[in-house]
C-alpha cells in the first residue's frame, strides 16, 4: 500500500473504528484471563484502571517509571544533556 494510501486510511473513520475494536476485544481477552488491563491518562498523567495498586508508581520497577516518548521525555536518563 502506497505511503499517502496507507496515511489517508489510519486518519479515516473506519480505521478508528477498527483499532477501538482491536483494543475493546484485546481488553475483553485480558479480562477473561484475570487479568485486569490499566491504562495511562495522558492528560492526568496518572495510571487508571486495575484497583488501589495503580497510583502512578511502578514498585515492580523501583519507583521507576518509563518515560512517555510522546511527551518529549528521553529514553535514557541524563540523554541530551
Amino acid at each position: 500500500m502506497p505511503p499517502d494510501k496507507l496515511g489517508r486510511f489510519m486518519m479515516s473513520p473506519e480505521f478508528l473504528e477498527r483499532a477501538k475494536a482491536a483494543v475493546a476485544r484485546a481488553v475483553r481477552d485480558l479480562e477473561f484471563r484475570g487479568i485486569q488491563p490499566v491504562y495511562l491518562d495522558r492528560k492526568a498523567g496518572r495510571i487508571v484502571g486495575g484497583g488501589d495498586d495503580a497510583s502512578g508508581t511502578n514498585d515492580s520497577c523501583d519507583g521507576r517509571r518509563t518515560p512517555d516518548i510522546l511527551k518529549g521525555q528521553d529514553q535514557i536518563r541524563g540523554a541530551g544533556e
